[in-house]
């Protein structure tokens, strides 16, 4: 029985969700609506959850409280599978190591789950052509390329709508980390900073940055200095739907 409406739900009443959590939700909600833009333009429909999924609890794991991380993680599969998700998109990629690798969905309860650059590369065609126009620095976020393996997506998005991808001395699986996870900017502010301003220094006279991950562009955009303008993914992606 299970399985029979297990395969109803996917013919009949599958649903995408949009997974934006925590620190796109609570700290930069102007980026949660940019992505929710981006879906609506690649023509994709999408739910979201907001009043009943939880954080992954991603913190509460690499913390060492492993019952508590269990307790959650069984509740938000069991608010997924409730609501028919078949797939979930995250703009994070915490989020998305979580969801994918640790709570083994879709190996274990046939939910995929995409990182949002896997998700508009797989929808390229919609996207706005364009010469090479300007350059952009390029980082790899530790989630997303360290522990998800996810590196040519976010470049070839880059190259598609004009831009000339110039590389940090240290890329992809040399990448260094914004230090802004992992609890060092809250147990040591200075030495997070001071690995940070490594990583801008690689910079130089490029001029503009962008990541997609909320902490790194949260971290760089803190601490960049004057000459250096630190943009989100999707404010690049929007930019070039606005020429």
């Amino acid at each position: 029985m299970s399985f029979f409406k297990s395969f109803l739900d996917k013919i009949l009443g599958s649903n995408t969700l949009y997974y934006p959590w925590c620190l796109t939700k609570v700290m930069l909600p102007e980026i949660e609506k940019n992505y929710e833009e981006i879906l609506h333009q690649l023509w994709i429909d999408f739910i979201k959850l907001s009043d009943k999924e939880y954080c992954c609890w991603s913190p509460v794991l690499r913390a060492g409280m492993k019952d508590a991380y269990e307790k959650i993680k069984e509740r938000n599969i069991q608010i997924f599978k409730e609501h028919a998700v078949w797939l979930i998109i995250t703009n994070c990629p915490a989020c998305y190591n979580m969801l994918k690798y640790q709570y083994k969905l879709e190996e274990e309860h046939g939910i995929k789950v995409e990182h949002i650059t896997q998700t508009i590369k797989r929808n390229e065609k919609k996207l706005k052509d364009s010469d090479l126009l300007k350059e952009i620095t390029y980082h790899d976020p530790c989630h997303l390329w360290r522990l998800s393996w996810i590196y040519e997506e976010p470049r070839e998005i880059l190259k598609k709508i004009g831009y000339q991808v110039n590389e940090l001395r240290e890329n992809r699986e040399s990448s260094l980390c914004c230090w802004w996870g992992w609890g060092l900017v809250n147990n040591n502010p200075e030495l997070s900073k001071k690995i940070c301003n490594q990583v801008l220094e690689q910079v130089w006279d490029w001029k503009v940055m962008t990541s997609p991950c909320p902490m790194c562009y949260f971290q760089f955009k803190k601490h960049a200095k004057e000459k250096i303008t630190v943009k989100e993914f999707s404010e690049i992606i929007l930019e070039n739907k606005e020429k």
